[in-house]
C-alpha cells in the first residue's frame, strides 16, 4: 500500500512538469511586445545651427517648442497646441491656433485675429529637429533645420516663464482687490428726503468704473487712474469739468497737476450699496466726506436704456 502511494504521488508530478513546459511556448506565444516609445522633442528653445547659433538662441530669432505645456510660440507669434498626430516613426504632426500679429497685419485682419496653423517635426537626432510651419494654412516658406539651444539658455526661459506666470498671479490679485474695492457701477444719490427724486433724474453721482469716468451734480470727470489705498479705499486721479447746467454753488475739482499722489477724487466703500466720496480740496481730502446710497434697480435699468438710447442716437 506504501508503493502504491508513493507511485502516485511521482506520477502526479510529473504530470504537473509537463503542463508547465507546454505552458511555457504557449504564454511567450501570447505575451504582446512592448509598443515602441511615441518620439516628442524635448521641450525648450531651439534655433538654426550654424555660426549665429548662439546669438539666434537669445535673440528673437528662435522658436520654443513645449509640447508638454501644449504652446509653440516664436518672434511676435504664439500657438496653443490642438493635437498631436504621429507620423511615421521619429515625425509628427502638431495642429495649432495661433495669434500672429505681423500676419495679421499682413492679411490687413484685426491685432487679435486667430489662425489655425500646422507645424511638421522630424527628429534628425537628439538635439535637432527639422522645422515646418504653415501661414495662415499653408506651406508657403521652405522647412528648416533647428537645434536644442545651450543650458544657459533653456535655465533663462524656464525662470522668465516662472517670473511671468508670479507677475500674472500679482496682476490678478490686484485686479481681484481692486474690483472688490470699487464701488458696484450705477446711479447714486445722497439720502434725504428728496432721494428717489435725485435718484430718478440722474442729477446727483454715476458711478462708472468700467467706463472709466465719474459725474457728480457739479463735474463730469475722466478716470486716469486709480489705486487701492485700503482694502475699502480706491483713490482715483481725474480729468474734471464743470457740468454745463452747475449752479453759482458749483465745487470746481482740483486738477491732479497740483495735487499729492495726482489724486483728486476718493471712494471709501461702506457696503455694495453704500459709499462715501471726499472731493480734494487744497490738496487734501478733509471733512466726513459725501455719503451715497445705491439708488433702486428700477432706475438702474432706467439709466442703462437711457444710455443705450443716447448711445444709438450718436451712432
Amino acid at each position: 500500500m506504501k508503493r502504491v502511494s508513493t507511485d502516485k504521488a511521482l506520477s502526479g508530478t510529473i504530470s504537473g512538469l509537463i503542463a508547465v513546459l507546454f505552458a511555457i511556448p504557449s504564454v511567450a506565444q501570447n505575451a504582446i511586445a512592448p509598443a515602441e516609445e511615441k518620439w516628442r522633442p524635448k521641450d525648450g528653445i531651439y534655433a538654426a545651427p550654424g555660426k549665429d547659433f548662439a546669438a539666434s538662441c537669445d535673440e528673437a530669432n528662435n522658436i520654443a517648442i513645449e509640447l508638454g505645456g501644449k504652446s509653440v510660440s516664436g518672434n511676435e507669434w504664439s500657438c496653443r497646441v490642438t493635437n498631436v498626430h504621429d507620423l511615421e516613426p521619429g515625425s509628427i504632426k502638431v495642429e495649432m491656433t495661433c495669434s500672429d500679429y505681423n500676419l495679421a497685419e499682413f492679411l490687413n485682419r484685426p491685432e487679435g485675429t486667430y489662425f489655425k496653423e500646422t507645424l511638421l517635426l522630424r527628429r534628425i537626432d537628439p538635439r535637432t529637429v527639422i522645422v515646418h510651419k504653415s501661414s495662415n494654412g499653408k506651406f508657403k516658406y521652405p522647412a528648416w533645420r533647428a537645434a536644442y539651444c545651450p543650458t544657459a539658455v533653456q535655465r533663462a526661459n524656464a525662470e522668465a516663464k516662472v517670473r511671468a506666470k508670479e507677475e500674472a498671479k500679482q496682476k490678478a490679485e490686484q485686479e481681484r482687490t481692486l474690483k472688490e474695492a470699487h464701488p458696484r457701477d450705477g446711479v447714486y444719490a445722497a439720502a434725504g428726503s428728496d432721494f428717489e427724486e435725485r435718484c430718478s433724474t440722474f442729477n446727483d453721482t454715476i458711478v462708472a468704473f468700467s467706463g472709466k469716468s465719474i459725474t457728480t451734480a457739479s463735474n463730469i470727470c475722466k478716470i486716469d487712474k486709480t489705486r487701492v489705498q485700503l482694502p475699502d479705499t480706491v483713490r482715483i486721479g481725474a480729468t474734471c469739468a464743470l457740468q454745463p447746467a452747475s449752479g453759482p454753488d458749483a465745487v470746481n475739482v482740483q486738477d491732479t497737476d497740483s495735487t499729492p499722489d495726482r489724486e483728486n477724487l476718493m471712494f471709501k466703500k461702506i457696503d455694495d450699496k453704500t459709499v462715501i466720496l471726499w472731493i480734494i480740496n487744497n490738496g487734501h481730502f478733509t471733512g466726513d466726506g459725501r455719503k451715497l446710497s445705491y439708488c433702486s434697480d428700477k432706475v438702474q435699468r432706467a439709466y442703462a436704456g437711457q444710455r443705450r438710447t443716447n448711445k444709438q442716437t450718436k451712432n
